[in-house]
C-alpha cells in the first residue's frame, strides 16, 4: 500500500519511516509537512493512505482531510496525534477519516491499524478511547443493536462481532442492516461518526 507521512515534526516523519521501511506491506511514497502539502500531493500521486498529523501549520491535518476525502473518497486516511480526547475524535470521523492513532500506540498496534483501515474497517485506538467511559444507549436500537453499534465504532470486524455475542456472521450483517435503516445512514464509518457524536 502506498502511504503519504503528513507531519510537521520531522523526526516523526523519519521515525514513522524507519518503523513502516521493515514491513514489506508499506510503501512511503512521499512526505508533506503541512495540509496543503498533503492535498497537492494526493492530487498529483496515487495514494491509498494518508497519515495525518492533526495539529499542523498553514492546514490542519482535520481540514486537509475533509478536503481529500472530498476530492478523492478512496483514499484513507488515519489520523496520527498526540492528542486523545473527543473533540478531535469527534471533528476527525466528521471530516472522513477511517481511523485515529496516537503517536504514542505501540509499533504493532500502528502497523495493525493502518492494515484494517486499508482492508476498509474504521478503526480508533484503544489509548485515544480512554477518555470516553459509558455508552448512552440509543433509543430507537434494541440492546443487541448497541452492542453491535459499540463494536463496530471500535473497528471489529462482522466476525469479530459474531465471536463477541456469540452469534452468527450472517445475524450480524443482518442487524447491521437493520441499524443503518432505523439511523437513516450508508455504512459502517457512518455508524461509527454517529456513534462518537452521540457518546455520553
Amino acid at each position: 500500500m502506498k502511504i503519504l507521512i503528513a507531519d510537521d515534526d520531522e523526526m516523526v516523519i523519519e521515525s514513522l519511516d524507519i518503523i513502516l521501511s521493515t514491513d514489506q506491506a508499506f510503501e512511503i511514497i512521499g512526505h508533506a509537512l503541512n495540509g496543503n502539502q498533503a492535498i497537492e500531493f494526493c492530487k498529483k500521486n496515487p495514494v491509498d493512505i494518508v497519515l495525518m498529523d492533526i495539529q499542523m501549520p498553514v492546514m490542519d491535518g482535520i481540514s486537509a482531510c475533509r478536503i481529500i476525502k472530498k476530492s478523492n473518497p478512496a483514499i484513507k486516511i488515519i489520523m496520527l496525534t498526540t492528542f486523545h480526547d473527543y473533540k478531535n475524535i469527534h471533528q476527525s470521523l466528521q471530516a472522513g477519516a477511517s481511523g485515529y492513532l496516537l503517536k504514542s500506540d505501540e509499533i504493532e498496534k500502528q502497523k495493525t491499524t493502518i492494515k484494517t483501515v486499508y482492508a476498509g474497517l474504521p478503526i480508533i485506538s484503544e489509548e485515544a478511547l480512554k477518555s470516553f467511559s459509558e455508552t448512552r444507549e440509543t433509543s430507537c436500537l434494541t440492546s443487541r443493536e448497541n452492542d453491535i453499534l459499540e463494536f463496530i465504532a471500535n473497528g471489529l470486524s462482522n466476525k469479530e462481532i459474531a465471536k463477541q455475542i456469540y452469534i452468527s456472521e450472517g445475524t450480524v450483517r443482518n442487524t447491521i442492516s437493520t441499524i443503518l435503516e432505523k439511523l437513516e445512514l450508508r455504512d459502517r464509518t457512518q455508524l461509527a461518526i454517529y456513534y462518537w457524536q452521540n457518546k455520553a
